[in-house]
This record gives structure tokens, C-alpha cells and sequence, in this order.
């Protein structure tokens, strides 16, 4: 059978017949003619031999060729955005189209170069419309908004984004446009311009400034407005705070036109409360304040007269909200400078009768006395602790107590002056004058008036 109908069909070399399948395939190009006498071929041999399949042939008449080419092009124009078309035809030789065209679209006619279709068989008919795809609203927005060069429009998700800065006065009309196209167009987001009119600087440096102050701790701000070129401000201000008159540099706020009223507070942020205890205080070089989650802690060594002071600050904290934790606090060991504590507080200054200066027979006693104190003061600091030595004068019964008061103050001081020349530091020395209100023994006693015309010493750690 394949030999027979190659014999009485002579396809054209563009033409294979072939077997599949038990099927004869005809594969290829052929003009309209032979496809024709082909498809006679395969109703006779379906009566009762194999099938004659030639859907495989492609018909390459003039008319198909261009059939093709029209449809080719009319698929072109149908991707083309801003061009619908809505009808199209082809009519004893000649090609119609019609539909609609956005001004902004591929202009078709340009279109049909390359198609092979010919112009002059073409017969258009466009109507004018607007388009609704994003890449037509942006070109429309550009051209009727004219952007500044610090504004970009560009497309983010089939909706149109304008960024960047601009005056107020295109702000405005850049929003009106974005009314108009909510009707049914893309949205226009213009929430990314930033106006740069000179009264929108000065509130964005305003807000700048007012965010940076109630960003301080120390600092709450109750109110704050800008009227009529002027900025008003109020709150509540730790003294241990920020000053917030130090903070508008680099605002670019102009300080004269800025009216602040604050009032003071005692701020319960651990930062500034650490700065009062410490200044309240004034813990030894052995203790460390510190901030742990929130809470103030307390960490060392400290004699035991610190360490009672410190509990007394926890409890009085701890009704405000505040926790001071002092159970890390150790007591200071200082048994070592208990010796030398003793052998000065048991050394007594002696004086004459009225005399208000030491005899010379004390001028040992001086001495030793000054080289206990200074090696007391620096064992001191080497455990973290500050010695204070106070000086208190006496005096016996004899003649009036005011004057008897006035003669003890005048030996104490005289004994701190006489330390000093021995190179005793004047801070660690207090001085007070006693009277006759605190005698070492009975004025009555056999050495009563002579051993009660002294000068004692008591030492303090802090």
C-alpha cells in the first residue's frame, strides 16, 4: 500500500511517507492541491485497508502562509499591553482589525515590520482608551506630577511607590492623584515621601529632640506642642539626669524658641539610685555597688557601722520599690589594727593648771602618738576603710564652766596643730571640747583635777 500510494501520489520532497504502527504517516509541507488528493486517497483505503494518516502535513498554500502570518501578528498585538483587540478577520485577501489602544502603547503599525503581513492589505480601526496596567498609570503620574529628582516613582507589586523628599505643596498633589486613581486604577502609595518644606524640617527636629529625651533615664516628659514657630515642653527631671538644654545640640532646634518647665523628681531608675547611695554613703574602697536585673547590690567588706548604715538605706529603699541587697556584705577583719587602736585611745595629752598648751614632758608622747596615728590611717586604707581620729579636750572644776569649756576646745585644737607638725594629715583629725562634763576620774580623788586637764582620743572607721 505505501508503495502504491507513493506511485499514484508522487508527494513532493518536503513529504515523508512512512510505516508506524501498522499506520501509513504522512509527515511534512504540501501545497493545498496535493493535501487534497491526498485526503481522497485516505477515504478509499479506510473502506478496508490501513489508515492513511496525514494530519501530519502542514498546508503551505499562499492563503495558509498568509492565514498564519495574520494570526502570528494579531498574537503579537494581544500581548502588547494597552492594545486589546476585539475583532479580526480575514476577507477576500484583506486583513481587518479592531479594538482598543492606550496613546502610551506599541504603535501596531510599527508592529507589523518582520510579519511578512502586508501593509497595505491591513484596515485598523483603534479607539482611544486608558489603560489601567501599572507601567501606563506610572508614565501618566510622571507627566502630570513632574517629580522632583528627590522623588522616585517606581512599581512594587503592581502597585505605583513614590519615595524620596518633596515640598508639601507636590505632597498635595500627589495625594489628590491618589484619590483619583483609587476609583479603580493601581494604588499610589506616597507614604514614603518625606516632606522637606521648612516647617516639616523643624517638627521632624522637634520630634527628634523630644524622642531623644524620652529616651533619658531621669527624664519623663508629660507634654510637648509646637505652636506658631515656637516649642513647649514639660515634665519631670531627676537633677541626676541629662540636662536636657545640653541635649538640643545637634537637634538643628533652635534653643530660643524652645519654653521648658520641669519639675524635680527623685527618679527610682537603679542607675541614679546607685549615684545617691553612693553619695549618701560613701561606701569603702572593699565595697562594690552594682546593678544585677534591676537590683542594687551590695559586695564586700565594710566595718560593721557601714554595714548598718547600709542596711538602714535597704529598709527605707525597699518601701519605695527598690531593692538594696546588702546580704553579700561581710564584715571588715580588723583585728590586726585592734592592738594599735587600743594604745591610742589609751593616750592621754596632760596639761597645767589654765594651760592650754602642753608641757614639755608631753613632747613624747606626741611624737609617739603621731607615728600611731599615721601608721593607723594607712593600715586603714590598705583594708579599704578611712580612720577619723577625734580629739576631745578636758578640763577640771576650777573656775567657771564657760571658761572651762573654752580651755578644753582651745587644748584639742592645739593638739591637732601639734599633730599636723609631725606630719599628721589635717582631714583625719576632728577636734571637739568637752568640758569638764566627761572626766577620766572623780574630781574629788587624789590625782583628780591634774589627770582630768587632758586631751583624748577616740578612733572612727568609716
Amino acid at each position: 500500500m505505501l508503495k502504491r500510494l507513493t506511485a499514484s501520489l508522487a508527494p513532493p520532497d518536503s513529504v515523508r511517507l512512512s510505516i508506524v504502527d501498522g499506520r501509513i504517516v504522512a509527515e511534512g509541507e504540501a501545497p493545498d492541491t496535493w493535501i487534497s488528493r491526498a485526503r481522497a486517497a485516505a477515504q478509499q483505503l479506510s473502506a478496508g485497508g490501513p489508515v492513511f494518516d496525514i494530519s501530519g502535513v502542514r498546508d503551505v498554500s499562499p492563503q495558509v502562509r498568509e492565514a498564519e502570518r495574520w494570526h502570528a501578528y494579531v498574537s503579537r498585538l494581544e500581548t502588547q499591553p494597552g492594545i486589546i483587540v476585539a475583532d479580526q478577520k480575514i476577507s477576500d485577501g484583506q486583513f481587518y482589525i479592531a479594538g482598543l489602544r492606550d496613546p502610551l502603547g506599541a504603535d501596531p503599525q510599527s508592529l507589523l515590520s518582520g510579519t511578512e503581513v502586508d501593509p497595505a492589505r491591513v484596515h485598523a480601526q483603534w479607539q482611544f482608551y486608558q489603560s489601567l496596567e501599572p507601567e501606563f498609570v506610572l508614565k501618566r503620574l510622571t507627566a502630570s506630577l513632574y517629580p522632583p529628582d528627590t522623588v522616585r516613582l517606581s512599581i512594587v507589586d503592581d502597585r505605583i511607590v513614590a519615595e524620596g523628599e518633596a515640598p508639601d505643596t507636590w505632597i498635595d498633589r500627589a495625594r489628590a492623584a491618589a484619590r483619583q486613581l483609587s476609583a479603580g486604577g493601581p494604588e499610589f502609595d506616597i507614604s514614603k515621601v518625606r516632606d522637606v518644606s521648612p516647617e516639616a524640617r523643624a517638627a521632624e527636629h522637634w520630634q527628634y529632640y523630644v524622642s531623644r529625651l524620652e529616651a533619658q533615664p531621669g527624664i519623663i516628659v508629660a507634654q510637648q506642642s509646637a505652636r506658631g514657630g515656637h516649642f513647649y515642653i514639660s515634665g519631670l527631671r531627676d537633677p541626676l539626669a541629662a540636662d536636657p538644654q545640653a541635649l538640643l545640640s545637634g537637634t538643628d532646634v533652635d534653643p530660643a524658641r524652645v519654653h521648658a518647665q520641669w519639675q524635680f523628681y527623685q527618679s527610682l531608675d537603679p542607675k541614679f539610685v546607685v549615684k545617691r547611695l553612693t553619695a549618701a554613703l560613701s561606701p569603702p574602697k572593699t565595697v562594690q555597688l552594682s546593678i544585677i536585673q534591676g537590683r542594687i547590690v551590695a559586695v564586700g567588706e565594710a566595718p560593721a557601722g557601714w554595714i548598718n548604715r547600709a542596711r538602714a538605706a535597704a529598709e527605707q529603699l525597699s518601701a519605695d520599690g527598690v531593692v538594696l541587697d546588702v546580704s553579700q556584705l561581710r564584715e571588715l577583719n580588723l583585728a590586726e589594727l585592734n592592738h594599735l587602736r587600743q594604745a591610742i585611745q589609751t593616750t592621754d595629752i596632760f596639761f597645767s593648771s589654765g594651760k592650754v598648751v602642753p608641757g614639755p614632758e608631753q613632747t613624747p608622747v606626741l611624737d609617739r602618738l603621731a607615728d600611731q596615728i599615721k601608721e593607723f590611717a594607712q593600715s586603714a586604707r590598705n583594708s579599704g576603710v578611712t580612720a577619723r581620729f577625734m580629739l576631745t579636750g578636758h578640763s577640771d572644776t576650777t573656775g567657771r564652766e564657760t571658761a572651762n569649756a573654752s580651755i578644753s576646745a582651745a587644748r584639742a585644737e592645739t593638739v591637732r596643730a601639734l599633730l599636723n607638725k609631725r606630719g599628721v594629715a589635717p582631714e583625719l583629725l576632728l577636734v571637739r571640747g568637752a568640758g569638764t562634763f566627761e572626766p577620766a576620774v572623780p574630781e574629788n580623788s587624789l590625782t583628780g583635777s591634774s589627770t582630768n586637764r587632758r586631751v583624748s582620743i577616740t578612733v572612727n572607721l568609716d
